[in-house]
């Protein structure tokens, strides 16, 4: 029964993804902004959620400086946190990941489109290139969200975060908001089949960073400030997070 409710979800996943991907690349050539090809992914990630009886309470979103650029750095323990993050963030920002999620398709198509910047940690080169790339859109655009552990964690624990996300964020001028997703591990756990619907995630944003003093020099320093606010993000005893019903 468990492997058929499986089967039932993974096909669901991929109906939904080919309903809201597909009209999102045929109609992105008229929103070069990308503000569009988003608009389907908030759609596609609260219709996933949907479709895995998933609930989520946003917490923090006060924190979130208003109208202005910031790096979201999120904890990364299950892939229904993009989803998650999708469907819940209310507001329009792009993501920085991995290359070889660019190369799904699809659904790597699509972010794209929309303005994601690939980063490639095999060639160190091309990775500061496309940091540099990403401060540029994100001084002329959104906040963007990083997951800067680099991989999903196969704990649950917080793992170390990498450098690239903070010297963007130096780069751009822009403060670092911390992000922590607590629950998404027991819905589906990486290198696993494993779903469990129902299960409640909280998303709690931290206070922003102000990186305004900070150069390329603080980054570890950066870094590991950041750790420690994911942490307490993930810890609600702390009250270092408002909450949003």
């Amino acid at each position: 029964m468990a492997t058929i409710m499986v089967l039932v979800i993974v096909v669901c996943v991929g109906l939904a993804t080919i309903l809201f991907g597909v009209p999102a690349m045929l109609l992105s050539p008229f929103n070069p902004s990308g503000r569009l090809v988003h608009w389907f992914a908030r759609w596609w990630g609260w219709t996933l959620l949907f479709i895995g009886r998933i609930p989520v309470q946003m917490h923090g979103l006060e924190h979130i400086p208003a109208g202005q650029r910031c790096v979201l750095v999120a904890n990364h323990t299950s892939a229904a946190d993009i989803p998650i993050l999708f469907g819940h963030l209310p507001f329009q920002f792009r993501v920085i990941a991995k290359e070889s999620l660019f190369k799904i398709p699809i659904l790597g198509w699509c972010m794209r489109l929309a303005g994601y910047i690939s980063i490639d940690r095999s060639n160190p080169k091309k990775a500061i290139r496309s940091l540099k790339q990403a401060a540029k859109r994100l001084r002329e655009g959104y906040p963007a969200l990083v997951f800067p552990e680099g991989t999903r964690s196969k704990t649950g624990e917080l793992q170390p975060f990498k450098m690239g996300a903070f010297l963007l964020a130096i780069e751009a001028g822009v403060p670092v908001v911390p992000v922590g997703i607590s629950g998404s591990f027991d819905i589906l756990v990486r290198d696993s089949m494993r779903i469990r619907p129902g299960v409640q995630v909280h998303v709690y944003i931290g206070p922003p960073i102000n990186t305004e003093d900070y150069t390329s020099k603080d980054r570890h320093r950066l870094a590991r400030e950041a750790q420690e606010a994911v942490a307490l993000c993930l810890d609600p005893s702390s009250g270092s997070t408002g909450d949003v019903s």
